[in-house]
C-alpha cells in the first residue's frame, strides 16, 4: 500500500522547527503499521533533520558544525555567530538534506527515544513550506 500526501507547513523562524507531531498524525491517519516513510522539502532554503529533542543546545552546535565545515570567509569564528547565514548555498545543500526517510513501526514513526524531526529553516524571511509524505507498507 502507498500513501502520499502534501502539505503546507506555517512560517516558521530561522532554526530547527519540530515537525514529528504532524507527520507522527499523518502516519498515523495513512493507515499503515509497518513501512517505510520518506519526506521532501520543495525549498532550497529549507532542510529536514532528524535531531536531538533533549537538548536545545544540540540545535546551536549542529550550527556551529557547519558553520565551521563550510565557512563563507576566512574570520570564520565571526561567521559561526551569524549561524547559517555563514555556509554559501553550495555548501549548505552538499552538506544538508531535502529528503528524509525512516521506518514506520505500529502507526508511528520509529525513532530514536530523544529523536525527532525537524524543519531547518535557513533563511530569516518566513515563509510557508510545502512537504510531500510518502509512506509504503502495509
Amino acid at each position: 500500500m502507498v500513501f502520499q500526501d502534501t502539505i503546507k507547513l506555517a512560517p516558521q523562524g530561522k532554526g530547527a522547527s519540530d515537525i514529528t507531531g504532524p507527520i507522527r498524525d499523518i502516519i498515523r491517519d495513512s493507515k499503515i503499521k509497518t513501512g517505510s516513510c520518506q519526506l521532501f522539502v520543495h525549498n532550497s532554503q529549507s532542510r529536514l533533520l532528524i535531531h536531538d529533542t533533549v537538548d536545545e543546545a544540540t540545535k546551536e552546535q549542529t550550527v556551529d558544525f557547519l558553520a565551521q565545515l563550510a565557512p563563507g570567509r576566512d574570520d570564520s569564528v565571526n561567521l559561526i555567530n551569524d549561524s547559517m547565514e555563514a555556509i554559501p548555498a553550495s555548501m549548505y545543500t552538499a552538506v544538508t538534506q531535502t529528503t528524509i526517510a525512516f521506518p514506520v513501526s505500529r502507526g508511528k514513526p520509529l525513532l530514536g527515544i530523544w529523536q525527532g524531526i525537524f524543519l531547518w529553516e535557513r533563511t530569516t524571511e518566513p515563509k510557508e513550506r510545502i512537504l510531500t509524505i510518502t509512506i509504503i507498507g502495509e
